[in-house]
């Protein structure tokens, strides 16, 4: 899969050229349409929550069981999230039955899409996030980012919670 990657400082005067270039602005935001770690890091940042790279865990609200605590607008934030799968659902063959594996540096930007589209579709209604996180544990069955915890019959559901 072909990564686009966002400029940061380290990136050459070309690259900062070639990806504003095939930018456009949505929502008030520049946005390469093909970087999936945009949409990510858009959807973590409407959510009120830290990507989910950030070497900070976000606050974890205790009345919510567990759940990250949501402090902007979910509604928003999911639609970027959406967004940015949609955008990848568009770049594979369909349909597509094969595995992405994380360790492939240029896959990452997938799985963080697919995990932050899925977080926050379990913040928001928990019956829906299942086949999102199945998903995640089946294109990467080393599941680098957790998604077998969320997963139905992944670790948690076989143990119970420490009281």
């Amino acid at each position: 899969m072909e990564r686009i990657w966002t400029p940061d400082q380290d990136s050459s005067e070309k690259h900062h050229t070639a990806y504003h270039k095939a930018s456009v602005t949505i929502g008030g935001r520049l946005l390469h349409p093909r970087d999936l770690d945009s949409y990510a890091a858009f959807a973590y940042e409407y959510a009120g929550l830290d990507d989910e790279d950030a070497d900070d865990d976000p606050e974890l609200d205790e009345d919510d069981q567990g759940q990250p605590r949501l402090t902007g607008d979910l509604e928003v934030a999911l639609a970027w999230a959406a967004a940015g799968v949609c955008v990848l659902q568009q770049s594979l063959p369909h349909p597509f039955r094969d595995v992405l594996r994380y360790a492939d540096t240029d896959n990452r930007p997938a799985h963080r899409v697919l995990f932050a589209y899925a977080l926050l579709l379990r913040i928001k209604d928990p019956a829906k996030d299942a086949p999102w996180f199945t998903a995640l544990v089946y294109l990467n069955p080393n599941d680098i980012l957790g998604a077998r915890f969320c997963a139905p019959g992944g670790p948690s559901d076989r143990f119970p919670e420490p009281v």
